[in-house]
């Protein structure tokens, strides 16, 4: 290897402090791997570290102090020999025999520092895992423990730094070596779909429930529902669809507001139900009378909400027969073919939401009756909208899940811009993360809050180019932060 410096005094368990060779000054850079070399009473050492905060200095130039040498152009011409770089190991642990273990004591200073520069220059034993990528530098492959993965991974990065080809690489990996299930939430439909296009499940094509429905009408038709009309409405239409099955082809009208709770606890698959029934316009007006009526609203108010929903929501309603997609089928099919890519851009956040939900709440429902591991890995796209505090239903089960999925095989990998955006609970429970350039300050804190980072800080992220990321905490083999390349991954 490469003799770059020496270690000066200072030196830590954790932190070496190195002079560069002159001859090498130009070569180093910030995050490659290194060895120190450490002869000291007839034993021979070896560390294993990370170089950072590289600095040049010039003593005729202190950082506090004027000097005569920057008014004078002459003298800044001469004596540039004294100008020197340093820079500090964060220490990985003592290198034997391949295998990293803690330092015990500090490296000796005046100890030699080598670079790294290839995988065969140093015989490094990391286990086997998932291989997202390699160190940017060395080239040496940095395997993910199989078991972390229900430990919950989160994966941080602005736009543009590449978080959906780790995504990528990771769910490649997993099908590959682990007998793991994959269910991926793609929010726009652009990153994930396109790469599985034969297990894709149209996010369209789902049934929604009761609640969803009724707040989309709302929200479509512009209508204030505080009384809960359109609520009621819906029940009534979706019992009134029950009983036209078997009392005759008309709607139901003569069905009491009182008599809804125990006609749909007699539905036993409600999923089901609303996969069947035959959605009307018309017919659903006819019931939405025939509720404001037995209500006694306002003359008015049944008028605008009739105008209402033959203007604004006629379409959507009758897109409801498109949804024949349950999310019992959706199981189904992940057991059958091990991924599912759930594409949800064409849905409103609301129902986003709900998909999310209903599918995690399935999944929890299989584990509570069965009470056995189900090794299933749950991926959530910008996540942000979804394990936020105010995310309300979808956040309970997701927040279920980082609490107590690892029990059960139930692992969650959260992508997003925003760490800042998590609930608390959740961001707790993520036990690796990777992260590249972020969107702000905050997000580094954040991160700072729940892992040890080894002194990374904003100016070390804002070095990073396109697929690097650092990799920190359980899935990291090297226990310390540590850049990975990500491996290009064909379409």
């Amino acid at each position: 290897m490469k003799r770059i410096g020496v270690v000066s005094s200072g030196a830590s368990t954790l932190y070496a402090p190195i002079q560069i060779l002159k001859q090498s000054e130009r070569d180093v850079k910030e995050e490659s791997l290194v060895v120190i070399r450490e002869e000291r009473e007839g034993e021979t050492r070896f560390y294993l570290g990370v170089l950072r905060n590289i600095r040049a200095n010039d003593p005729l130039l202190p950082h506090a102090q004027r000097s005569s040498v920057i008014d004078n152009p002459e003298l800044a011409k001469l004596g540039t020999e004294v100008v020197f770089v340093n820079s500090y190991v964060r220490i990985l642990g003592e290198l034997e025999n391949g295998v990293i273990k803690p330092a015990t004591r500090p490296p000796t200073p005046r100890s030699y520092v080598y670079v790294v520069e290839s995988p065969v220059d140093i015989q490094l034993n990391l286990g086997t895992g998932l291989v997202l990528g390699s160190h940017k530098y060395s080239g040496i492959e940095i395997p993910i423990p199989i078991d972390s993965l229900k430990y919950h991974v989160g994966i941080v990065g602005a736009t543009g730094t590449g978080k959906s080809r780790l995504v990528l690489a990771l769910i490649k990996e997993v099908l590959e070596k682990t007998n793991w299930k994959i269910i991926v939430f793609d929010h726009s439909g652009l990153d994930y779909v396109k790469y599985f296009k034969e297990h894709v499940v149209d996010g369209s094509k789902i049934v929604l429930d009761i609640e969803t429905i009724s707040s989309y009408l709302a929200r479509e038709s512009d209508i204030e529902d505080k009384e809960g009309y359109l609520y009621l409405s819906l029940t009534k239409y979706i019992v009134s669809e029950l009983d036209k099955q078997t009392e005759g082809s008309k709607p139901q009208t003569h069905i009491r507001i009182d008599q809804i709770p125990d006609k749909l606890v007699k539905i036993e698959d409600i999923e089901s139900h609303l996969a069947r029934i035959k959605w009307n316009m018309n017919e659903f007006i006819q019931i939405t009378e025939s509720v404001l009526r037995e209500l006694e609203a306002r003359k008015h108010t049944s008028v605008k909400i009739k105008v209402k929903l033959l203007l604004y929501s006629k379409q959507f309603f009758e897109s409801l027969n498109e949804r024949k997609i349950t999310v019992k089928e959706i199981i189904e099919r992940v057991n059958r073919n091990r991924i599912v890519i759930i594409d949800l851009s064409p849905l409103e956040q609301s129902a986003k939401k709900y998909v999310v939900k209903s599918v995690i709440s399935k999944l929890w429902q299989i584990i509570d009756s069965t009470r056995e591991p189900i090794n299933t890995l749950i991926v959530i796209d910008e996540a942000h909208n979804y394990a936020c505090e105010r995310c309300y239903d979808v956040n309970y089960v997701i927040t279920r899940t980082a609490r107590e999925g690892r029990k059960w095989g139930l692992g969650l990998i959260l992508a997003s811009q925003r760490i800042v955006d998590f609930d608390a609970e959740i961001r707790n429970n993520i036990n690796t993360f990777f992260f590249s350039r972020l969107q702000t300050p905050s997000d580094l804190q954040n991160l700072q809050n729940v892992l040890d980072l080894g002194g990374i800080g904003y100016e070390n992220l804002a070095i990073l180019t396109q697929r690097e990321f650092f990799v920190a905490g359980l899935g990291n083999p090297l226990k310390y932060p540590i850049l990975l390349k990500v491996k290009e991954i064909g379409e």
